[in-house]
């Protein structure tokens, strides 16, 4: 049998440009979920980290400065991610067809919302 090759019709699927197009738009709007785990990611570092160093909280006066901005910082880099592959994954579906700008959007003003609200908890909180 090193000579015969064997091909199953029946088995191969061809996945055409329009589905291929819905199939991006359904991940676009699936990778929103990600703000789920940056969430849970900012949590931790404003939980855990002070904790781990020795402060009770991360608000409280003795805290140093250095690691009040790392804290904010790991929080918004933990919220920048999902953005990114959001716009990513809407730019392959739109270039298939399948233009999920809504999606695009309410993940960068969610990334926006929570920047703006992580510095002003620094400045006046």
């Amino acid at each position: 049998m090193s000579g015969r090759r064997v091909v199953m019709n029946d088995q191969q699927r061809i996945i055409t440009t329009d589905r291929a197009g819905s199939i991006w738009a359904g991940i676009t709007w699936c990778s929103l979920l990600l703000f789920i785990v940056a969430g849970i990611v900012g949590m931790m570092a404003q939980t855990m980290l002070p904790a781990n160093l020795g402060y009770p909280q991360l608000h409280d006066s003795g805290v140093p400065a250095w690691l009040t901005w790392t804290v904010i910082g790991l929080d918004i880099v933990a919220f920048f991610i999902p953005p990114l592959v959001t716009t990513s994954c809407g730019r392959k579906a739109k270039r298939l067809g399948h233009p999920v700008r809504s999606a695009v959007q309410i993940a960068w003003t969610t990334f926006a919302v929570v920047t703006v609200i992580s510095l002003l908890l620094v400045f006046f909180g």
